[in-house]
C-alpha cells in the first residue's frame, strides 16, 4: 500500500506542473504576463480540483470562513476548508461553515521562500512567527480539536537542508504536501538534479489522509 501512495503521490505532481506550464505556455506564446492574482488562482484552482478527487463521499471543499459560533467569532479566510454536512451558508465557490464540520484547512500558496518558512527579518534578526507561522497562528483556533491546518505548496526555494526545513514546517503546520522542491544552485551544480517531485513523500502522505476521511 505504501508503494501505491508513493506512485501515486509523484504521478500527481508531474501532472500538476505540467498543468501549470501549460498556462505559462500560452502566455509566453500571446507575450502576456500572469498578474499575481490570476497566478494565486490558477494555483488555488489546482490544488482544489486535487484535493477533491481523493475525498470521500459526504465530505467538501470550499474556500470561505469558519463560524465558531460559541465565542461568536469568524475566522480569517481559507484558501479552502475540508468539510462535512451542510453549510451555513454556500455560494457558487465559497462557504460558511460551523467549527465542528471542520476536518482541515488547506493554506494553498504556489511558493514558499526561506523567509515564509523560517521567518522574516526584521532589523538584522529573524523574526520567526511570521509568514506561515502567523498564517496558522490566525486560524488554529477555529480548528477542531481532531483537525488539521495543512500547507499545500507547489514550489518550495529554500538553501536549508531538507532535514531544517522538515523540522520547520513541521512547527508552523500539522502536515504539509510540497509538489517540487527545487535544489539549491549550489547543489544543482555539483550535479544534484534540477528539482524533486513529492518532496518528503508529503504528497502521498496527503492522498493517503484524505482517502481515509471518516
Amino acid at each position: 500500500m505504501e508503494e501505491l501512495y508513493e506512485t501515486l503521490g509523484y504521478a500527481k505532481c508531474e501532472e500538476l506542473f505540467r498543468k501549470e506550464l501549460n498556462l505559462w505556455r500560452i502566455l509566453r506564446l500571446s507575450k502576456s504576463r500572469m498578474n499575481a492574482p490570476v497566478r494565486g488562482a490558477v494555483f488555488e484552482g489546482l490544488a482544489r480540483d486535487f484535493i477533491r478527487e481523493f475525498l470521500p463521499v459526504g465530505f467538501a471543499l470550499k474556500s470561505g470562513l469558519i463560524f465558531d459560533a460559541k465565542r461568536k467569532k469568524t475566522s480569517p479566510q481559507c484558501d479552502a476548508i475540508i468539510y462535512k454536512g451542510v453549510p451555513l451558508l454556500e455560494f457558487t465557490d465559497v462557504v460558511v461553515v460551523e467549527k465542528e464540520q471542520v476536518k482541515a484547512i488547506v493554506e494553498i500558496k504556489g511558493h514558499i521562500q526561506r523567509t515564509e518558512i523560517f521567518g522574516r527579518k526584521s532589523e538584522s534578526t529573524i523574526n520567526p512567527n511570521t509568514g506561515l507561522a502567523d498564517d496558522f497562528r490566525r486560524r488554529k483556533e477555529f480548528l477542531p480539536a481532531e483537525a488539521k491546518y495543512i500547507l499545500l505548496a507547489f514550489h518550495l526555494f529554500s538553501s536549508s537542508s531538507d532535514a531544517e526545513v522538515i523540522e520547520r514546517l513541521n512547527k508552523v503546520c500539522h502536515s504539509h504536501a510540497i509538489m517540487i522542491r527545487w535544489t539549491p544552485k549550489k547543489k544543482q551544480k555539483e550535479g544534484e538534479q534540477r528539482h524533486n517531485y513529492n518532496f518528503d513523500n508529503s504528497v502521498s502522505r496527503l492522498i493517503e489522509w484524505l482517502r481515509n476521511l471518516s
